[in-house]
């Protein structure tokens, strides 16, 4: 897994903070794409991590934007991280 943080995160809260790191954590435990969205489906039951990031996945990697707290239907104009698979 190669992964690219792109832009900086924002730690508004305690709570996000910890949801990236876990995040983080998840990308780079994966061992191959199949095993990175079994973690990121795990991750979502014990996180609320599309209360802070939208994430999808591309023909080769993932991709992770990081939402505004000022308005949580936005996100940062920047993509926060890139993991390739």
């Amino acid at each position: 897994m190669n992964v690219t943080i792109e832009s900086f995160f924002c730690p508004y809260s305690a709570e996000v903070t910890e949801a990236y790191l876990r995040l983080t954590n998840t990308i780079l435990f994966a061992d191959d794409e199949n095993g990175l969205r079994r973690g990121i489906e795990k991750l979502k039951t014990q996180i609320p991590l599309d209360d802070y990031f939208v994430y999808g996945f591309g023909a080769h990697h993932l991709w992770v934007h990081q939402r505004k707290v000022s308005d949580p239907t936005q996100q940062f104009r920047h993509r926060l991280l890139k993991a390739e698979f």
